[in-house]
C-alpha cells in the first residue's frame, strides 16, 4: 500500500538523477517505487552489468532522446538515500536499456514515485558486488 503519490517535473537542461535525489531529501522520501519515468533527455549515461561482482560497463548516448520508460526503487544504506533505476531509451533509429547513471534533460521528465511505509534498504552484497534490497 502506497503512503503517498509524488508527481513532479524535471526542467530542461537539470541532471535527472540529482534533482530526483533532491526531491526524495526535499519531501523526506526514504523508501518508495519509481512508478514512472517518461520524457526526453539530451544524453544519458547508463551502465550495463557485463560481469560479477559488480562490473559495469558505462555507455555514453548522445540525445535527443526519448525516455520510453523509466522504474526503479527509493532505498537507503546507513541513513543515506539510494536511487536504483533502469531506464530503456530511444532515437529514431534504435531502442537502448540500462542502470541510469545520469542525463540531462531535453525538453522535460516526469517522474511518479510511490512513497511506501515499509523501509527499503541496501547492502552490499558479496556475490554480486552491488548495492541489493535486504530480504525478509
Amino acid at each position: 500500500m502506497f503512503k503517498k503519490i509524488h508527481i513532479f517535473r524535471i526542467k530542461p537542461n537539470q541532471e535527472i538523477l540529482q534533482e530526483i535525489l533532491n526531491f526524495c531529501k526535499k519531501k523526506k522520501i526514504t523508501s518508495g517505487v519509481i512508478l514512472s519515468l517518461l520524457g526526453s533527455l539530451k544524453s544519458v549515461n547508463l551502465g550495463i552489468l557485463k560481469k560479477l561482482p559488480g562490473k559495469f560497463i558505462a555507455k555514453k548516448i548522445k540525445g535527443p532522446l526519448e525516455i520510453g520508460c523509466g522504474t526503479g526503487t527509493v532505498a537507503t544504506k546507513n541513513g543515506k538515500i539510494i536511487l536504483h533505476i533502469h531506464v530503456v531509451v530511444s532515437d529514431e533509429n534504435r531502442a537502448v536499456a540500462g542502470h541510469l547513471a545520469g542525463g540531462k534533460v531535453f525538453s522535460t521528465a516526469e517522474v511518479v514515485i510511490g512513497e511506501i511505509e515499509e523501509q527499503l534498504e541496501r547492502y552490499q552484497d558479496r556475490f554480486s558486488g552491488l548495492n541489493e534490497l535486504k530480504g525478509k
